[in-house]
């Protein structure tokens, strides 16, 4: 007890030092033993998970997984076969800014007077301004990002062979097309974009374009769209066709002269009776027989342009 009580302190700070040795041993087998039932609850849930799968019919044998790859390859070839039914308008080989640029003005321009020839209106920003078939922005830009290019010349081929389609079929006018935005500087106009993306199927590789149409005719010309859509060379997906009553205004033309049969001489143009002598006039329909009354259509189509991707070509020897 002398001893004890000249090294007090010695003893104490001994006492100290073990309390606090057992409470370290104390909280590490604590955490050991959380970490063992971790890896416990873990190994557990494997156990549990390859169970299932060799329960599973058909099980991951040997044989299944061999005729899993041989589907694969199957759907390969079945792709490949496919591939001649999803044609791709090919791109300009070589792509920079004068390229797109060129190809740019020559497609609007191209547009432009395909309408006119048909006798298409299409929307007029103003007196000096052309319209730009939604590539406002990229007709006032002189520089774009590398990564835009090729998207924007897949786009701008789309909406060319879109419209080639609805010219061709003679409708009355052009409202709107909407795409989806590519870069950061496909802002404005608004009206000029989806809110959809473009997107790609994880297996065939598809991408999927999608666009919006609005455009005025009448029932007829509305067949004729459709008709050629469904026998284009792109593949087109109808989603969706909304038809509404469309403004008998918007069908006015700003030429008064009568042609043949006293006809708009612009719709005569539009019909190719431009020239032909004039017609009798129409005998006065009997009371109760029915006349025909087509009204003009507001139309908006919506569809999407599927393009499978051209195989790799294959790499060159030496």
């Amino acid at each position: 007890m002398l001893w004890i009580k000249r090294n007090l302190l010695f003893v104490v700070g001994l006492a100290v030092a073990v309390a606090l040795l057992g409470f370290g041993i104390f909280f590490y087998l604590l955490g050991n033993r959380d970490a063992a039932a971790a890896v416990d609850a873990e190994l557990e849930s494997k156990n549990t998970e390859y169970t299932t799968l060799v329960d599973t019919k058909p099980a991951p044998s040997k044989a299944n997984i061999d005729e899993a790859k041989d589907q694969q390859k199957r759907l390969v070839a079945f792709r490949e076969s496919m591939r001649p039914q999803f044609l791709v308008t090919p791109l300009p080989e070589s792509l920079d800014d004068a390229a797109f640029k060129n190809l740019l003005d020559r497609t609007i321009d191209t547009l432009g007077k395909m309408a006119d020839r048909n006798g298409v209106k299409v929307p007029k920003p103003s007196e000096k301004d052309r319209y730009a078939f939604t590539f406002d922005t990229q007709l006032k830009q002189l520089e774009f990002s590398q990564k835009s290019l090729q998207p924007l010349s897949a786009q701008l081929l789309d909406i060319q062979d879109l419209c080639r389609t609805l010219f061709e079929s003679k409708i009355h006018s052009l409202e709107s097309i909407r795409r989806t935005p590519v870069s950061t500087n496909d802002v404005t106009p608004v009206g000029n974009y989806l809110v959809k993306k473009v997107t790609t199927n994880s297996v065939t590789g598809a991408s999927i374009f999608p666009y919006e149409v609005t455009f005025q005719c009448f029932s007829a010309e509305l067949a004729n769209v459709l008709a050629a859509i469904a026998n284009s060379g792109p593949t087109y997906v109808v989603k969706s066709v909304n038809v509404e009553r469309g403004s008998a205004e918007a069908f006015s033309t700003a030429s008064s002269a009568p042609a043949a049969g006293g006809m708009n001489a612009v719709l005569a143009g539009r019909y190719g009776l431009a020239g032909r002598a004039a017609q009798p006039a129409p005998v006065a329909q009997r009371p109760g027989e029915a006349v025909l009354d087509d009204k003009p259509l507001r139309v908006t189509l919506n569809l999407e342009v599927i393009k499978v991707p051209l195989p790799a070509p294959a790499g060159k020897k030496g």
